[in-house]
């Protein structure tokens, strides 16, 4: 039958590959020339090499992948703190900050997130105010729940922080692990101290059994249930419950997420917070510095506006190479930003402007630039541009 024939179709196109894509982080790492020990070609769009042999196969190999993932927003971070001490004389140690500050977590109450790191979905900042962290912890699992699967419980966690919803545990031993995401169980991490503290699991045990989870191999699941529920029937708990419990995790473990990972993202993500909410002109000049786009700086433009930030023109004595903060405060348009105006000639207006102070008139601004680099084709775009307006 036709029905038969779509179903058999269907089976052998199941599980073969559909498409394939280079990881965007995933490096290897071999003892010798990789030639020697694996086929390579070269990636379409850059110069490195690459495997079609999948990562989780490749180590069978006898080489290592490591994952290393490059964020821009340390760079925003950095520009942003550059730009902090160049205005204000302050030097902000980061990595130092209170992690109880009162304006950082105002701003994500009002979930006014965008152009920070991981908070800036429209779906997020609808959560954010309706949660109201007021703690740290509370960033740390929202990290962990926004994501298909666990955002299910996204609802269930808010209304048991507002105390709407009753906080229960299966057992009472549980709530040291579990109170701190209001007695949800969100992180990897919580099921392998649970593993350890009811069922008497070493910690190696308990490894395994986040693995287990996470990459549902169901026979290592079955042999570690028996050994779960034997190990805490001994320490005298329910058969019952155990049962319960273990069937909770199951069900979660494909969500269950890395609290270590989380923690790691969330801190990057209030550091941003934290320099929007203080530093709002430098830290959103950061960002339009590293938008790329020219749809993302008017996206982080408008958000300006909203933020009563001004975003002026380039002007010949206050423009920088890219976005800058100027002494009132404004955001100053960088003169590297505009179309026919080369990087050399920006480099020698801003230097002769430090070595003797601002132009006072276009003739003086005339008399004392190299004409070679700012020639008149430069001038011109300059002028269309708006940055002699001063004048």
């Amino acid at each position: 039958t036709l029905e038969g024939q779509v179903l058999h179709e269907a089976e052998r196109l199941e599980g073969s590959v559909r498409n394939t894509g280079i990881h965007a982080a995933g490096i290897i790492i071999a003892p010798k020339d990789l030639t020697e020990l694996i086929p390579v070609c070269i990636a379409k769009d850059s110069p490195l090499w690459v495997t079609q042999i999948e990562g989780k196969i490749i180590e069978d190999a006898g080489v290592i992948k490591m994952d290393f993932l490059g964020l821009k927003t340390l760079t925003i971070l950095k520009n942003a703190l550059g730009l902090i001490k160049e205005n204000h004389g302050v030097e902000i140690d980061i990595e130092n900050i209170t992690l109880t500050d009162e304006k950082t977590f105002h701003l994500y109450q009002r979930g006014d997130t965008i152009g920070t790191f991981q908070f800036e979905s429209p779906g997020m900042q609808k959560y954010l105010r309706d949660l109201k962290p007021d703690k740290f912890d509370d960033l740390i699992a929202m990290n962990a729940l926004y994501r298909p699967g666990p955002m299910a419980y996204i609802p269930n966690f808010i209304d048991r922080k507002h105390g709407r919803e009753k906080i229960s545990y299966d057992l009472p031993i549980m709530a040291e692990y579990l109170k701190e995401t209001y007695g949800i169980t969100v992180y990897q991490e919580q099921v392998m101290l649970l593993a350890q503290s009811l069922g008497g699991f070493s910690k190696g045990d308990a490894d395994v059994l986040r693995k287990a989870m996470g990459k549902k191999q169901k026979s290592v699941l079955d042999k570690m249930k028996s050994q779960f529920i034997t190990g805490a029937t001994q320490k005298g708990y329910e058969a019952g419950t155990l049962e319960k419990i273990w069937t909770d995790w199951e069900a979660f473990a494909e969500y269950a997420f890395n609290k270590s990972h989380s923690t790691c993202y969330a801190m990057v993500a209030y550091q941003t917070a934290y320099l929007k909410a203080h530093y709002p002109s430098e830290y959103m000049a950061a960002v339009l510095n590293n938008a790329g786009s020219i749809e993302k700086i008017t996206f982080f433009m408008e958000e300006c506006k909203r933020m009563g930030l001004n975003v002026l023109g380039p002007d010949i004595n206050e423009s920088k190479k890219g976005f800058a903060v100027n002494k009132t405060g404004d955001i100053r348009f960088g003169l590297g930003g505009l179309k026919g105006v080369g990087e050399a000639a920006v480099e020698s207006i801003i230097e002769e402007r430090e070595k003797k102070g601002h132009f006072i008139s276009i003739f003086d601004m005339i008399k004392r630039i190299n004409q070679r680099t700012v020639n008149k084709k430069t001038l011109e775009s300059l002028t269309y541009a708006g940055a002699f307006d001063c004048f």
